[in-house]
């Protein structure tokens, strides 16, 4: 049993040193952050975990989504995806396949 704390300070939670599969990672985007372009994973589903905060993702279809502390966002293989704004400061977790590639 191992026990992790991303709690405190951004940064890789488990990846390839003690998970064979998984990558979670605790980031932290700011007030009025946004991505121009979309972008996907070929080869990984993708999990976002709103610890603190709110955002806002959209897919390539144009759905948007508000995601608030406790939300759960989901992204499928090759879905495309971006982060339209942060309005207010987020902390999340980040959770896809290890060796996950973006396109």
């Amino acid at each position: 049993m191992k026990i992790y704390n991303f709690s405190t300070e951004p940064g890789v939670v488990t990846g390839q040193e003690n998970n064979p599969d998984l990558f979670i990672r605790r980031t932290d985007f700011p007030t009025g952050y946004s991505e121009a372009d979309y972008h996907n994973h070929p080869n990984s589903y993708e999990f976002y975990v709103v610890l603190k905060g709110k955002i806002k993702f959209e897919s390539e279809d144009k759905e948007i989504v508000d995601a608030t502390i406790g939300s759960l966002v989901y992204f499928n293989e090759a879905e495309p995806h971006r982060i339209v704004m942060v309005d207010e400061d987020v902390e999340m977790l980040l959770i896809k396949r290890l060796g996950a590639t973006k396109a």
